[in-house]
């Protein structure tokens, strides 16, 4: 059984990915005029059904059904008088599909229904982007249109999660808690996926195609629609497509992606914005765009020019000293290869393990240490060493008796002779005698056993 879904921005996140769904298809069609009036009637009628479904509150009432009922009627007229002649199929067929949604909305009360609606509006949107008459202006509906899917989806889990932890804890949930957790959510995830696409290899960095996939044009800027090709595309649009090819050329694809690749150019965003039938907002934003492009390049001319004056005298210098270039670039990886090797015998202790089998050979076997209370220090030490080695070092703010506790917690088959060694190192450090030469013995048969102990 799918959750039920009651959170509004929920809906609103729906509405908004239909609604930029519809805009990015009725782009397709921007040099005819009718953008506006389609995006409004279409505007109302998803606002209309999507408030239906949100008003029943997670549980379908008989309400929504007639009202379903209802919006499967007009759009049944509207495909049978306007959609398939005046687009044809396949555009027909999306606008169908598009009814089938609206109706839907009106009995959407579970989450898996909310999941539908964001598909159907993901397959309508790949329609648009894929079509031989989209470009990167585009982008003004495509980008807002994955803003609100993430929305959407990170808002329904929110909800759930406050629902449950509601439910838990008997107690009435934050709705600016929430506001606050969807919105920090929303843009870290966001962020992450522009990260990941930042790092990706792309032919230029604004390219959408992959050659294993479906390509679109929006990421072509550099490369001219041929006509051919244009001119079959346009006409599987009806009466609309059959004037493809000369319609390319108004709506940009053609002239404007004869430009360089990546960024458009400014004369090139100058002519996008002054396109027949496009919006006024985005026409205005199209200029400050190309302004702006035209300030950054300015500004940043002079530095450009300095860099690549400085990139050709460092090439120049290489071809002259290319020797003297290549061992330095293999000193300097010697010596990266130097440091790690550093840092690795640090990490699995190399230079510890080293020095304990030396503290072996010089005090275990050989005896070779100091008289008195040196000697004492050195056995002492050497005993340090070995559960130094064993992840138990000693810390400087730490005395004897605080270590010995430390060393035998874990390790009580060496209690008594770390013990009696720890003992006959405070009487020496600490006492009035120096140790005489029984106890350095003694000391030695200690520090034998506690090394062959730890193995």
């Amino acid at each position: 059984m799918s959750p039920p879904l009651t959170y509004l921005p929920a809906y609103l996140g729906l509405f908004a990915a239909l609604l930029l769904a519809v805009a990015c298809n009725a782009f397709l069609d921007i040099q005819y005029g009718s953008f506006g009036t389609e995006v409004v009637m279409w505007a109302a009628a998803l606002a209309w059904t999507v408030s239906a479904g949100w008003k029943q509150q997670g549980v379908t009432s008989d309400g929504g059904q007639q009202q379903q009922k209802i919006v499967l009627i007009l759009g049944f007229v509207a495909t049978l008088l306007v959609f398939i002649p005046t687009w044809g199929f396949p555009r027909a067929g999306l606008y169908m599909l598009l009814v089938l949604q609206a109706s839907q909305n009106c009995v959407t009360t579970s989450r898996r229904q909310l999941h539908m609606g964001l598909l159907v509006s993901a397959v309508m949107v790949m329609f648009a982007a894929t079509h031989h008459r989209a470009d990167w202006t585009m982008l003004f509906y495509l980008v807002p249109y994955v803003v609100a899917v993430v929305f959407t989806l990170v808002s329904e889990q929110v909800s759930r999660r406050a629902a449950d932890l509601q439910q838990v804890r008997l107690g009435a949930g934050s709705g600016a808690g929430q506001g606050v957790a969807i919105a920090a959510a929303t843009a870290t995830i966001l962020l992450l996926g522009l990260a990941l696409y930042v790092v990706t290899p792309q032919v230029t960095w604004l390219s959408l195609e992959w050659r294993y996939g479906q390509k679109t044009p929006i990421g072509t800027l550099g490369k001219p629609l041929e006509h051919g090709a244009s001119g079959q595309a346009g006409g599987n649009d009806g009466q609309a497509g059959a004037q493809g090819s000369g319609s390319d050329a108004g709506n940009g694809t053609g002239s404007q992606s004869a430009g360089r690749d990546g960024w458009p150019s400014p004369a090139q965003m100058r002519e996008a914005a002054h396109r027949p039938g496009m919006p006024e907002w985005q026409s205005a934003a199209i200029l400050q765009m190309a302004s702006l492009d035209e300030a950054i390049q300015q500004a940043l001319q002079p530095m450009l020019d300095a860099l690549e004056d400085a990139w050709n005298k460092l090439k120049e210098w290489l071809k002259e000293h290319r020797t003297a270039a290549w061992l330095g670039l293999f000193g300097l990886l010697l010596l990266i290869l130097l440091l790690v090797l550093y840092f690795l015998l640090r990490e699995v202790k190399a230079a510890t393990w080293l020095r304990t089998r030396y503290d072996f050979l010089r005090l275990g076997l050989f005896a070779r240490h100091a008289g008195g209370r040196p000697g004492m220090a050195q056995y002492y030490r050497a005993m340090e060493r070995l559960f130094a080695l064993k992840d138990t070092p000693r810390a400087p703010t730490v005395n004897t008796r605080e270590y010995l506790r430390e060393i035998t917690h874990y390790r009580d088959h060496l209690r008594s002779e770390a013990t009696e060694l720890t003992r006959l190192f405070e009487q020496a450090r600490y006492g009035q005698t120096a140790p005489d030469a029984a106890q350095l013995v003694r000391t030695r048969q200690l520090y034998r056993q506690i090394f062959q102990k730890l193995g």
